[in-house]
């Protein structure tokens, strides 16, 4: 048997804002578009009855990430966010220049919690929000 990783998703609220700053700012290429998913597979997969979605794949940095924007039904907001709260808590980039980006995505007005911070020898990181409010971190490895 052979498994690997794929890709990673999110629902999103706003096609539009999020692709731009995945692609834009942090490199990721979009691979493939549906402007209007829906049909009996999708809904029997996602467990959603009638689901529509616009859904865009973006790869680059070592990886997938999927965004989906429901048209049916709608989302709701999760939880309060917090990283020690049940469930996915964030995506991880791994980075090479860390300040740069830092300094880079800052002035992009993009929010974090802190400048980079050595977690431990070697390992420099710091975690910021996407348009949406999803965390993001980036790491860098000596």
């Amino acid at each position: 048997m052979e498994i690997r990783w794929h890709h990673v998703a999110m629902a999103v609220r706003d096609m539009d804002r999020i692709v731009p700053f995945y692609r834009d700012l942090l490199g990721f290429e979009v691979d493939w578009e549906k402007p209007h998913y829906s049909g009996e597979p999708l809904s029997q997969v996602v467990g959603l009855e009638r689901a529509a979605a616009r859904v865009v794949m973006l790869k680059g940095l070592g990886g997938r990430m999927e965004l989906f924007q429901y048209l049916n039904p709608l989302g709701r907001d999760r939880s309060s966010g917090r990283q020690c709260d049940f469930g996915l808590t964030h995506v991880a980039l791994e980075v090479k220049g860390i300040h740069a980006i830092y300094d880079r995505l800052r002035q992009a007005g993009v929010a974090f919690n802190c400048p980079p911070q050595f977690l431990r020898p070697g390992a420099c990181a710091t975690y910021m929000q996407d348009p949406e409010g999803n965390t993001v971190e980036l790491i860098e490895y000596d």
